[in-house]
């Protein structure tokens, strides 16, 4: 049996209950996800986010299944269609997709590169031009740095956008 991958369109922030009703219905679904740290109410965590937002894909055999019934999905708005057909999206695309995944099933979004205790220079905010010293990357894209206050080396959290090697 020979799947042919397709976009879903899905209502905000309906990707998961949409990929759990499709799933029940017998399609295999793929929704690539990030990790993402969120900050609410004083409270930081890292939370699993779609990588592309309201979009995800399914796994249709199109002489087996009736792909219409996609569209009636609870958190479904439609199938990515031209005309009244569904788009196919090649099978390598969703190859590569997968190719970035970690051991954890999370999508590896690409940033700088940095070695524990690489000195570094922050580029951009309110600490322009001040020397680093990189600890570790958080989330993805943030770091975890060492700079000089007043004499002492303090730990602070940093996007990784806004510094460079030295």
């Amino acid at each position: 049996m020979m799947l042919s991958w397709h976009a879903v369109y899905t209502q905000p922030g309906k990707e998961i209950l949409a990929a759990q009703q499709l799933r029940n219905q017998g399609f295999e679904v793929y929704l690539p996800q990030y990790q993402k740290l969120r900050r609410h109410a004083g409270r930081t965590d890292i939370v699993a986010t779609a990588l592309f937002p309201r979009y995800l894909f399914v796994g249709v055999a199109m002489e087996r299944q009736r792909w219409r019934s996609v569209n009636g999905t609870r958190g479904v708005v439609g199938l990515v269609m031209f005309g009244e057909h569904p788009i196919p999206v090649p099978h390598p695309v969703i190859e590569e997709i997968r190719s970035r995944e970690d051991e954890t099933g999370y999508i590896r979004l690409n940033g700088p590169t940095f070695e524990r205790g690489q000195a570094l220079r922050i580029v951009e905010g309110p600490m322009s031009d001040t020397q680093a010293i990189f600890e570790e990357q958080v989330d993805g894209n943030r770091a975890i740095l060492l700079v000089s206050l007043l004499g002492r080396m303090v730990r602070t959290r940093m996007p990784l956008r806004q510094v460079e090697a030295a």
